[in-house]
């Protein structure tokens, strides 16, 4: 199983447990409220979207933010239809999340 397949195997898990939301009017709810632990962000989302999202990470708490795969992929993981942006709102979900798309990120700039 390639680390690409774990993060969606993870996202798609973390979704059945009820711990992630996804869209930006409920991930904009998430970062407000101080829930969002980690924000996947896909590489296709549009500019709008994108400013909407990023003017709610102003404050005390620390969001990760990840830019991560396609709106089509993202949505057949959480089981909806394309989803742009998902905020993963559990703290052991968002670290073994983190970690393998860190893996990622890592072997692409090398």
């Amino acid at each position: 199983m390639t680390d690409k397949e774990r993060v969606y195997g993870m996202i798609g898990l973390a979704a059945r447990a009820g711990k992630i939301v996804s869209g930006s009017d409920a991930v904009t709810g998430a970062i407000r409220s101080g829930n969002a632990e980690l924000l996947i962000i896909t590489k296709d989302i549009s500019r709008n979207s994108l400013d909407k999202i990023l003017k709610n990470l102003t404050g005390d708490k620390e969001i990760t933010c990840f830019s991560f795969g396609t709106s089509e992929d993202l949505g057949y993981a959480l089981g909806k239809p394309d989803r742009t942006v998902a905020a993963i709102t559990d703290k052991s979900f968002a670290e073994g999340i983190s970690a393998i798309l860190e893996n990622i990120n890592e072997e692409e700039d090398t």
